[in-house]
């Protein structure tokens, strides 16, 4: 989590603050970018370097905007190593630190590991198991001090939530242990699609409807799988993000905790316990959790990675895989399964772009646009599908890409323009407009309008 992003949050951090030997070799430290430290007087900091004092807190400034900073420190001087931790932490609170020395006591929960140890002998070993246990460690300590002198902090989950929203909000307020009364999951639009709603219910989760206003009256929000940047306002509330969409700028954002490369914000929440107290996954949270992993990454098949995979071996052993193959099964009501058949035969396709248009649904029935999407995907050559429709008077489009980019978060921010809402991932978005806008803009032929657009953001954006 960081503090205070306005740029890009580029690659994770290793800082590596030694007087010992410069060695060469690279840590082995998974996607994280190492930077070493020199003596003061070094003259220079070019992309793998810097220099300054390193007990002084303005020489970490150039930290702020990283992803994520964990820190490795060996020093003869042990009151100084620990002098440099509290340092990097003023300008990043969220740094995991590993301390190379004796005699330091290590501070159970709080992402700091003291180990007798040399340097070299670091450099040696792959640690990027040890080091994503420090970084989830201290994250869940930034996020308990973040919700503890608030009496009522709700979880904010995006419009009409997914398994993978609900999952982890429902699991953040376990790892914090808080009640449904101190941490509500709260939304903007309440859940329409019948597997997410079955899910709610089967498992015992609240999600509460709200609005703009309510939202602005909280003084702390938790907002996960989402990064709700209308509040992102001067006095609004104060943000603590966890989310795996791609980063967007939020000045109000105190934490942050956004990892884009991953599959879903649930195998996230999966790593928080894993650093915490694994035992704490019960058969509930661990089906929950599982199905979000599941949703999100199609069943592992979908934008997965090592991580996602490792967390879905986790829960599977934990959770009740009777409930889950209840809450895997479709529903579609006789209106919703008319107009995924309407739709499909209006469809439109020119090269690799498929248009599907639904017509009016109702809230109930809107969550086919997303399942069409899925479907027309699979239609031969297809690799750009859009599924379209009319929900509560808002124009709704569902975007699924395979192949290079630009992704679907892209042609949904481009096609959103000025006159809606877009973004998501490369693999699946969504952009919506006002109703009125929207007919307006699609005319008498919806479909054909909608593939032209398409055809013609996409070679703008290429």
């Amino acid at each position: 989590m960081a503090t205070q992003a306005e740029t890009d949050i580029g690659p994770p951090m290793l800082v590596v603050v030694s007087d010992g030997p410069d060695l060469e070799a690279s840590l082995r430290a998974g996607e994280r970018e190492v930077w070493r430290w020199g003596e003061p007087g070094a003259d220079r900091r070019d992309g793998k370097r810097f220099h300054g004092d390193p007990t002084d807190p303005a020489t970490y400034e150039w930290v702020r905007g990283a992803r994520a900073v964990t820190t490795v420190v060996m020093l003869r001087d042990h009151d100084r190593a620990r002098r440099v931790v509290r340092a990097i932490r003023e300008v990043r609170s969220d740094t995991a630190a590993l301390i190379l020395a004796s005699g330091i006591p290590d501070a159970p929960g709080d992402g700091t590991l003291a180990r007798p140890g040399e340097l070299r002998d670091v450099l040696r070993i792959d640690i990027e198991e040890e080091l994503l246990r420090l970084e989830a460690e201290r994250r869940v300590y930034c996020l308990r001090n973040f919700v503890s002198a608030v009496e009522t902090v709700p979880i904010l989950v995006h419009p009409d939530p997914d398994p993978d929203a609900v999952s982890s909000a429902f699991a953040v307020r376990a790892l914090l242990e808080r009640t449904a009364d101190s941490m509500p999951i709260v939304t903007r639009r309440a859940i329409t699609r019948p597997e997410n709603r079955r899910m709610t219910e089967l498992l015992g989760i609240r999600v509460v409807e709200v609005g703009h206003d309510e939202l602005l009256a909280f003084d702390r929000i938790v907002a996960v799988d989402t990064q709700p940047g209308d509040l992102c306002v001067p006095g609004g509330p104060e943000l603590a993000i966890i989310d795996h969409h791609p980063f967007e700028a939020c000045r109000s954002a105190i934490l942050h905790d956004v990892r884009p490369h991953l599959g879903s914000t649930a195998t996230m929440l999966t790593q928080y316990f894993r650093a915490m107290d694994e035992q704490r996954v019960g058969k509930v949270l661990a089906t929950a959790l599982l199905f979000g992993i599941k949703t999100d990454t199609d069943g592992l098949t979908r934008k997965v990675t090592p991580e996602d995979v490792e967390a879905y071996a986790f829960l599977q052993e934990r959770a009740d895989m009777e409930v889950l193959s209840r809450l895997e099964r479709p529903a579609y009501p006789v209106d919703a399964a008319r107009a995924f058949g309407a739709a499909l035969h209006r469809l439109c396709q020119q090269d690799d772009v498929v248009v599907a248009f639904a017509g009016e649904l109702t809230p109930e029935a809107s969550h086919i646009l997303a399942d069409l999407g899925d479907f027309c995907l699979g239609i031969e050559t297809a690799t750009w599908a859009l599924a379209a429709g009319f929900v509560a008077d808002e124009l709704t489009v569902s975007i699924r890409h395979i192949g290079p980019p630009p992704g679907a978060g892209a042609l949904a921010r481009e096609l959103a323009g000025q006159e809606g809402n877009g973004g998501g991932h490369d693999t699946m978005a969504r952009f919506s407009m006002p109703g009125d806008r929207g007919r307006e803009w699609l005319g008498d032929d919806p479909a054909r309008t909608l593939l032209s657009a398409a055809i013609a953001a996409l070679e703008t954006l290429r």
